[in-house]
């Protein structure tokens, strides 16, 4: 299986051939650091990394008194791979355990002020890219003829992802507040009742 990344940067060629420059700026206009935290180097090296395995290959072309650009095409293993990993995340059920979810399971390593600071600083963030995704979504919303229904649609799926978030930072705030210590019981202490 290859990475989310690389599943992007197929589906961005497959579409139609592109330079890295290219790749990048629609990766960038997808909004995809929000929920995909990556470097252009990374996007680069991702590039570079499909082409080693066979699944793009490039060719070298110059306009005008330009320098000299590879444009990447996806390859029929490409596709085949490309074509695998969409089916995969559509038919997976099964969400990894985000590192918040480790967080919280944690935290009670932590002081109670220190894990409210946190958590209160989570919410100032996810709270601003709910306004930022929001706007997003309401730019598409006006605009319906001029984006994809699987961009609006992916950007509201990150909305209520952020909602959830949200909420759950919510209740573990209130829950935090009402109780005198953290750590009365051991997380990893899951006894079947």
């Amino acid at each position: 299986m290859i990475s989310k990344l690389a599943v992007l940067i197929l589906g961005i060629v497959s579409e139609k051939e592109r330079n890295p420059y290219e790749i990048t700026k629609m990766i960038e206009q997808l909004n995809t650091r929000r929920w995909l935290p990556l470097a252009d180097s990374t996007v680069y090296a991702t590039i570079n990394n499909l082409k080693k395995r066979g699944f793009i290959t490039g060719r070298q072309e110059r306009t005008g008194n330009l320098p000299e650009k590879t444009i990447y095409s996806i390859t029929p293993e490409g596709e085949t791979e490309f074509h695998e990993a969409i089916t995969s995340f559509l038919e997976d059920d099964i969400a990894a355990p985000s590192n918040f979810d480790i967080g919280i399971l944690l935290m009670h390593n932590l002081s109670k002020p220190e894990i409210l600071q946190k958590l209160k600083k989570k919410m100032e963030r996810l709270e601003n890219n709910s306004y930022l995704i929001r706007k997003q979504i309401l730019s598409f919303e006006m605009n319906p003829t001029q984006v994809a229904f699987t961009s609006l649609t992916m950007f509201k799926h990150r909305m209520h992802l952020i909602e959830a978030e949200i909420k759950t930072l919510r209740e573990l705030i209130k829950e935090i507040n009402v109780r005198q210590t953290i750590s009365d019981l051991s997380p990893f202490d899951m006894r079947m009742f």
